[in-house]
């Protein structure tokens, strides 16, 4: 049976809701990297390819970004479980 927890003082309240803002802003810009890599990445392979379609940049970027958002559920998932 879990114990009742202490209620947070007003500092630590602020404390962990800086906390959660941090967390969750690293993870998006985690996500906006991930995809502006793929980008970058898949055009400069599209170019020294001469396609005319930026078949690599699409690619990459969906790829990246699946990645990213897979390692964003995990991330999520883990902190669940922890912060029981």
């Amino acid at each position: 049976m879990p114990r009742p927890q202490p209620a947070k003082s007003p500092e630590e309240k602020r404390k962990s809701a800086i906390k959660a803002v941090a967390r969750y802003s690293g993870m998006a810009f985690q996500l906006l990297g991930a995809c502006l890599a793929g980008v970058f990445i898949g055009r400069w392979i599209d170019s020294k390819l001469h396609m005319e379609r930026p078949t690599w940049a699409v690619f990459l970027t969906l790829f990246f970004m699946l990645g990213s958002l897979y390692s964003l559920y995990r991330q999520l998932l883990y902190d669940d479980r922890h912060r029981k």
